[in-house]
């Protein structure tokens, strides 16, 4: 046998056997099943309660993190949730938290909060909705808007209620589904079953608080001081139970767009309404109350990662609806591996309740964009090449979990800029009440914010924007206060306070922290 003729069969024979191997290698790298998701405090987080299909049940989880055995009289939701609208909120849902309201619970039709305000004859609805969110911000007569003033008075009854509610102690919110939409169907055909739970509550509250603050103004506005001061403090008792309740992260926004517009129509109060030093000390009382809010890191180290959770559960390991076609059947083709996207998940969830930990404003910032530059470096990276003998899941498992979780994942820096702007607006409330008790004692504002202490103030507070003492100023007796810059003598923003006799802001130049669709899954504003 000539030697070409060794050399050919060699050729041969080691091209097959390539053949044969990168054919192997292809189809166990295209067929090889993904393994099954494993629960286990790095991926699914929780370990019980199970439902019947073996996945962990995040619905039953979150609600017994809810308040427990609170009876409606006591119950500072339940005033709430008897005055909602069918506007507002579908009669057709069920609760099923531990709060147990029905249709039942609510009041006749007639006597619930009607919203919005009807416009009169010549307005169109948005004009209307534009008076009315004036009249929340600045001090008005009933001359002013006849037609508003009438509004408030027929629905005066709904408001005292709503008022006394607030004095409640207990606090336990329904946590609805849709009437067709039971807690065992975890993976309907819409949406994961936390996705589809509303909070009508909290939904109801931002919108009844714009008609709280507008009868406050007109209070004030007619010389009722204390009137005024009663509506705006129950916005400060129902965001301050909101924020002490373990709860959903938009629960928490709705707390703090509440003690936001209080904290404002406060300075207001202080500023025009000349109250006198009991009422000053009973405002001072509410305030620091409000101030002592349960910290951010718990309610995303619980509620937001149960419900981010469910979500990726529900789309990568729900034995009823595959992630794709090629999912169907013992062999699963491109399936996703869940544990993937759940461990990432997992870590970056923690690496939020890490942040939001940090001590200070500048280290919480940083900690916060460090996350989000991550995320998006993931968002972008080409795909990764498939190594040998690597099965194809594991490859679309990467790629899908950083597609994944940069959009499902909140923006915490939104969340911490609006805890940060309620706890300013707050602090700079309560320091106005005390600089007005000094005034009133002693005849003029004090030089520095250190004599008000320990009279009127146990310590000179810290601006959680700069972690240093908060701005004060007097010059010839017109005091100013300030949370983060310095600023300008003519400076108008919620931020900057001027005492009577100095210039108060009729307009903000910042906005009001927006305010999501209160349901558990609603995302951070972009």
């Amino acid at each position: 046998m000539s030697t070409r003729l060794v050399v050919r069969r060699i050729v041969v024979t080691v091209s097959l056997m390539g053949g044969v191997f990168m054919a192997v290698e292809y189809l166990w790298a295209l067929l090889a099943p993904p393994p099954p998701l494993q629960i286990s405090p790095t991926t699914t987080w929780i370990t019980e309660p199970l439902a019947p299909d073996g996945l962990p049940d995040y619905f039953q989880a979150m609600l017994a993190l809810e308040p427990r055995a609170i009876p409606a009289e006591n119950n500072a939701a339940a005033a709430v949730w008897e005055l909602i609208p069918t506007t507002i909120f579908s009669e057709n849902a069920i609760d099923h938290s531990e709060a147990h309201l029905s249709t039942a619970d609510q009041l006749p039709a007639s006597e619930r909060l009607v919203m919005p305000p009807p416009p009169p004859d010549g307005m169109d609805a948005g004009e209307a909705g534009r008076v009315l969110e004036a009249c929340s911000r600045t001090p008005w007569r009933a001359a002013d808007h006849p037609w508003l003033a009438h509004w408030l008075e027929e629905n005066r009854s709904a408001l005292d209620t709503l008022t006394a509610g607030a004095r409640r102690e207990g606090w336990c919110p329904p946590r609805c589904l849709p009437a067709d939409r039971p807690p065992t169907d975890r993976f309907g055909p819409t949406s994961p079953l936390l996705m589809s739970l509303t909070l009508p509550v909290e939904g109801a509250l931002r919108s009844f608080s714009n008609v709280l603050l507008a009868r406050s103004m007109l209070r004030l506005g007619e010389g009722d001081t204390p009137g005024a001061w009663h509506d705006i403090d129950t916005l400060l008792r129902f965001g301050d139970k909101i924020s002490d309740t373990p709860g959903p992260l938009v629960s928490r926004l709705v707390a703090m767009v509440l003690f936001t517009h209080a904290s404002r129509a406060t300075q207001r109060l202080i500023a025009e309404g000349h109250p006198d030093d009991a009422l000053l000390a009973e405002i001072q009382g509410s305030l620091r109350s409000a101030i002592d809010w349960a910290p951010l890191a718990a309610g995303i180290d619980a509620f937001e990662r149960l419900s981010f959770l469910d979500a990726i559960t529900s789309m990568f390991a729900n034995p009823s609806k595959p992630a794709s076609l090629f999912s169907w059947g013992p062999i699963r083709i491109l399936a996703v591996e869940p544990n993937v996207p759940l461990t990432d998940s997992n870590r970056y969830l923690a690496a939020m309740v890490d942040a939001a930990n940090q001590p200070t404003r500048d280290a919480r910032r940083r900690a916060s964009q460090e996350i989000e530059d991550e995320l998006e470096a993931r968002r972008n990276a080409p795909r990764g090449r498939r190594q040998w003998f690597q099965p194809w899941h594991e490859v679309v498992s990467e790629g899908v979990s950083r597609k994944t979780l940069g959009l499902l994942l909140p923006g915490l820096k939104y969340s911490l800029e609006d805890d940060d702007r309620a706890h300013a607006a707050l602090v700079l409330a309560d320091c106005a009440a005390a600089l007005e008790r000094y005034r009133l004692a002693t005849g003029q504002p004090p030089p520095s914010l250190a004599d008000l202490v320990p009279t009127f103030l146990a310590a000179i507070p810290v601006d959680p924007f700069t972690d240093a003492p908060i701005g004060y100023r007097n010059a010839d007796g017109r005091w100013t206060l300030w949370s983060g810059a310095d600023p300008e003598e003519d400076a108008v923003d919620d931020l900057v306070i001027r005492g009577p006799g100095g210039r108060m802001p009729l307009e903000s130049k910042s906005p009001d922290p927006p305010l999501p669709d209160p349901s558990p899954e609603s995302p951070s504003p972009p």
